[in-house]
């Protein structure tokens, strides 16, 4: 007995069979039924809305992959996303910007079985995280000056 729950729109996809449920998350605009289309195991990790595992179809390219994962944060950097394959032993520098200035489509690799995708943070986070801190220095500098001036009262 097989039966699918749910298909794309980045809902959870159940297949139940021999009392047994896994599931996986389909990327946002998946038009064929699912058991009909080659689907890519791939990670999105890092400023995306929804990083994790995707199974994407066949042909996918970074910037579509990014898009299945509800797009960049704030702080995310798309000057360097890096894409990591398992049989390349290291990470490969995608400049997602270039790819928007431009529209040149062969600048955006299309994924295969197992890639890693990260999208680093930007200059943004940390300042926003560096004025944190100060903001916090400055709290705790303005609470034991007024310790120190209500101290000397006494």
């Amino acid at each position: 007995m097989s039966a699918t729950a749910a298909q794309g729109a980045g809902r959870y996809v159940w297949d139940v069979g021999e009392e047994k449920a896994t599931g996986y998350r389909a990327p946002y605009g998946t038009t064929k039924p699912l058991d009909e289309e080659l689907l890519v195991p791939v990670n999105i990790w890092g400023e995306v809305r929804v990083p994790g595992y995707y199974d994407v179809p066949d042909g996918t390219d970074i910037a579509r992959l990014i898009s299945y994962a509800g797009g960049p944060t704030e702080f995310a950097s798309l000057k360097s996303v890096k894409l990591t394959r398992p049989e390349s032993g290291g990470a490969d520098a995608v400049n997602i910007d270039y790819y928007l200035e431009t529209g040149d489509v062969a600048s955006m690799p299309v994924l295969r079985p197992g890639d890693t995708v990260y999208v680093s943070r930007n200059k943004k986070y940390a300042w926003r995280e560096f004025i944190k801190v100060v903001s916090e220095l400055a709290v705790i500098a303005g609470t034991v000056l007024l310790y120190i001036k209500v101290a000397e009262g006494d």
